[in-house]
């Protein structure tokens, strides 16, 4: 997992830093992973089951995730 910081970008919810981690897209019928995109991520506030929804929420629309 990469721990690169998002230059500027806070978590909508806490208020630290965004890094980015992968996450792999895989269509039918393809034995390898068709796309591997880097999508923001707050390791606080993803893994709090309270706020995931909301945190998720609150990244779909700042980034369209």
């Amino acid at each position: 997992m990469t721990t690169e910081l998002l230059r500027g970008d806070l978590c909508p919810l806490c208020g630290r830093p965004l890094t980015l981690r992968p996450t792999v897209v895989v269509r039918s019928n393809v034995p390898y992973p068709t796309r591997i995109d880097m999508v923001p991520h707050c390791i606080s506030c993803a893994g709090d089951m309270p706020h995931a929804q909301e945190w998720a929420d609150l990244m779909h629309a700042r980034y369209g995730i």
